[in-house]
């Protein structure tokens, strides 16, 4: 007989760091991957689901969401302590109580959570000076990254669409030019729509293009001969294609030099910003903590 009490605190710590995985070392398999599925999956799913009923009240689903997290969290570390505890004293090892069996449930977990589980929000930090002023370098900024279609990886990337993007939503992308970058830009031009720039002034369908968003550094206007920033197209987006640009418009590189961003290539649209950092003066920005996009 091979006798060895499970220990809580031991249950505790492997739930913090995997869900489920407490649950394995306390003697419970089963139960560990139905909170996980739980966790991981329904919660998500179901934070899709009021995000398409309740669409204006994003920020406030947000909060709940995490809210909802860390309490499941705290369950599922309770329960699988609660299960330790209950065989503190006699505990005869199992088949599954091997180290090669820890990681293969680490790793079938890791496979749930990255290939069936939909990835909802996501954090970015602004690198660059092509969104001033709406983005300030240093700027860190959540994404909700199933506003335009819930994506779902085991299904190769499958798309169950929910909406597509709109003039002056902010966008984050895949660069066309180098798959491995992502980009973060304005729409300013949708499927069907035709763009064109004179002397930095901006026509959709014929029709002057203003919005509050964008700004211009330099007085100086560039021939579309020497290159396209000042003077541009006019050109059609494509049918499931946008064209974005920064709001900084003078120092942005973007649709006017790369071409039209497929919309199986854009990861979400930006709605928040969670923490700024000023790396010049090594100050936090707290002011913009908070600021909706």
């Amino acid at each position: 007989m091979n006798n060895k009490p499970r220990r809580p605190w031991i249950a505790g710590l492997l739930t913090i760091l995997t869900i489920g995985l407490g649950h394995l070392y306390a003697g419970n398999p089963k139960r560990g991957l139905i909170l996980f599925g739980i966790g991981e999956i329904l919660i998500d799913l179901l934070f899709v689901l009021l995000i398409i009923i309740f669409p204006a009240s994003i920020t406030f689903l947000f909060v709940v969401l995490i809210i909802l997290s860390f309490a499941f969290l705290v369950f599922c570390v309770v329960d699988a302590m609660s299960i330790a505890k209950r065989k503190k004293e006699n505990y005869e090892l199992t088949k599954y109580n091997r180290w090669f069996v820890y990681v293969g449930y680490c790793i079938i977990l890791f496979l749930l959570s990255h290939l069936v589980s939909p990835r909802l929000i996501e954090a970015y930090k602004m690198p660059s000076r092509s969104m001033l002023p709406t983005l300030l370098v240093g700027d860190h900024i959540l994404v909700n990254k199933f506003i335009y279609g819930v994506k779902i990886p085991l299904l190769r990337n499958t798309i169950i669409p929910v909406s597509d993007p709109k003039r002056g939503d902010m966008v984050v992308f895949i660069y066309p030019k180098d798959r491995t970058i992502k980009f973060i830009k304005r729409v300013i031009g949708v499927g069907g729509d035709t763009i064109e720039i004179k002397d930095k002034k901006i026509f959709i369908n014929r029709k002057e293009y203003s919005d509050s968003y964008g700004i211009y550094s330099d007085t100086i206007i560039l021939p579309a001969s020497l290159q396209p920033r000042d003077n541009f197209g006019p050109v059609t987006v494509p049918e499931k294609s946008i064209f974005v640009m920064g709001d900084n418009r003078d120092e942005s590189l973007d649709s006017r030099f790369f071409g039209f961003v497929d919309l199986k290539d854009v990861e979400g649209k930006v709605f928040m910003i969670y923490w700024s950092w000023n790396r010049i003066e090594n100050t936090v920005r707290w002011e913009r903590i908070g600021l909706k996009i």
